[in-house]
């Protein structure tokens, strides 16, 4: 009798236990969604989550490019890239090249989306290569000689502390090889410093600070989930 009532007892822990582990399992991926999604557990949407780590950042990054989810891929990237993370920037940059959305604000729904994405390319490789010498990746796109041969060019400038966009005549070509070459060779973040320096001369990028502050406004307000289909260019 007493060793009946014992495996009782055992059989009665160990579905307790397994039926814990699997709910275990289940918040826990219930977490992950919620903190991938950009949303807390009450319902608020968030673009800013701190809880996931670099490297799980990384590794979701490349299953939302894929999926092709826009919103996404700004809440998991955009938190390392406003502390200037290099390589991250440099990421955005690429996949804005691609693929990725650049979100919208009311106030610049007149620009042309191609060449509003472009500019913010422009910021983002350039401050990418400056603070990851190691990423080379866009040079050739943002140096494209068919970008800057044209009557003006669209560049990112700060008003008011929001996003907005400026048509400029393209610098110089000599001044344009002096910054490619510039960003080319540097080989650390002092050089990179003094490659940003130069673009801002030119008027190509806004301070990186301005920047950041504006487009975590503009992210504030982003709504599309998915990317669109096609890219405007």
């Amino acid at each position: 009798m007493l060793l009946t009532e014992r495996i009782s007892w055992q059989r009665k822990i160990e579905s307790v236990v397994t039926s814990t582990r699997s709910i275990v399992k289940v918040c826990c991926g219930l977490l992950v969604f919620f903190l991938v999604c950009g949303c807390d557990l009450t319902g608020k949407t968030s673009l800013m989550q701190p809880s996931l780590t670099r490297e799980e950042r990384l590794r979701f990054t490349v299953e939302s490019y894929y999926k092709n989810q826009c919103k996404k891929q700004w809440a998991l990237l955009w938190p390392m890239a406003r502390e200037g993370d290099g390589e991250v920037l440099s990421e955005l940059a690429l996949e804005l090249g691609g693929d990725l959305e650049f979100p919208a604000s009311d106030s610049d729904m007149k620009i042309d989306p191609g060449d509003k994405a472009l500019a913010n390319v422009f910021v983002m490789a350039i401050y990418g290569m400056s603070k990851y010498p190691d990423d080379k990746r866009m040079l050739n796109y943002i140096f494209d000689p068919a970008r800057w041969n044209r009557g003006d060019v669209t560049v990112v400038s700060i008003r008011s502390g929001s996003i907005s966009y400026s048509s400029i005549k393209p610098p110089p070509q000599v001044l344009m090889t002096k910054l490619r070459d510039c960003l080319s060779q540097a080989k650390s973040p002092a050089a990179g410093d003094r490659c940003v320096a130069q673009a801002k001369e030119l008027g190509l990028i806004p301070d990186f600070s301005e920047y950041r502050k504006a487009m975590d406004a503009v992210l504030a307000t982003y709504r599309r989930g998915s990317c669109p289909s096609h890219r405007p260019w």
